[in-house]
């Protein structure tokens, strides 16, 4: 997943993220191929509609594969969709979606989705650095 959504990247952070998401359910729901891992580091699992991109993982993975991702850490007063704003070429103000939850919620939304084995967590920044990461593991309910 990482490697789709750098292969799209544009200095427009906002519309590659939002592209990559495009790519990652359209090559999921058209592909036949199966993975014993997937991957999303910091990338399309933060952009897309868990609801709509867990099923597609689900059914590409080997049985007892590893679906992993991690993303930054989600602001308490924030839960699902929302909006994160950033600067375009020329400064142009831009928006995508992406989806926050704390670990306990996305490990939730793992096992509604079938997955087992999960395992969610937030790892602390370093000293102080502010936000932390959320990493979470799951293996393939097929």
């Amino acid at each position: 997943m990482e490697k789709r959504r750098s292969a799209g990247a544009t200095a427009e952070r906002p519309r590659a993220a939002r592209a990559a998401s495009s790519i990652i359910v359209r090559y999921l729901r058209e592909t036949d191929e199966t993975y014993d891992a997937v991957f999303s580091i910091w990338g399309a699992v933060w952009f897309t509609d868990p609801e709509e991109l867990f099923p597609l993982v689900a059914k590409r993975l080997t049985p007892g594969g590893l679906f992993a991702f991690s993303h930054g850490e989600t602001a308490s007063h924030l839960h699902g969709r929302q909006l994160m704003y950033g600067k375009g070429p020329g400064g142009t103000e831009m928006t995508v979606d992406r989806w926050c939850y704390p670990p306990a919620a996305w490990a939730e939304l793992a096992r509604r989705h079938g997955f087992t084995d999960v395992r969610a967590t937030c790892l602390p920044a370093p000293g102080d650095q502010g936000m932390g990461t959320i990493v979470v593991t799951a293996r393939s309910p097929y």
